[in-house]
């Protein structure tokens, strides 16, 4: 008796080799975080959108960049590699420390999101001036 079975573990590979898991879930794209002397610098690539499609948004030392980057519609076809990431994603990340929100911009080119955000002294001297309700002129 010829035993024409292919052993399991190559089946896997086979099968895994043109398989493609369709999934709702989110992505998250590649992040880096740079601190550099005057600022911190983020900067995440999400290639194939628009800027109107990203949101941006700093409570606290947090900041939250989301958006959704749109499967583009082909015709049914055999996917042979698939590693390009689609659907809603959000990137949270922990400022190492205070940034002042006057002095934040962001912008898009070339696929590459950056934000750049001036670091605020965690010791800043602030001068807070001390109002009297007393009559001063005494």
């Amino acid at each position: 008796m010829e035993n024409n079975r292919v052993p399991a573990e190559r089946d896997r590979r086979v099968i895994q080799r043109y398989m493609v898991w369709w999934s709702n879930r989110t992505f998250v794209p590649p992040t880096d975080v740079l601190e550099l002397p005057d600022k911190i610098v983020v900067m995440v690539e999400v290639a194939g959108m628009r800027a109107s499609e990203i949101n941006v948004s700093l409570i606290g030392r947090e900041l939250t960049i989301s958006g959704a980057r749109e499967r583009p519609s082909l015709p049914a076809t055999a996917y042979h590699q698939v590693e390009i990431g689609y659907g809603e994603f959000q990137v949270d990340v922990q400022l190492p420390q205070p940034v002042s929100r006057e002095s934040v911009s962001a912008s898009y080119r070339d696929g590459l999101l950056v934000v750049e955000l001036s670091k605020v002294s965690d010791g800043q001297h602030v001068v807070i001036p001390v109002n009297s309700e007393d009559n001063e002129a005494r």
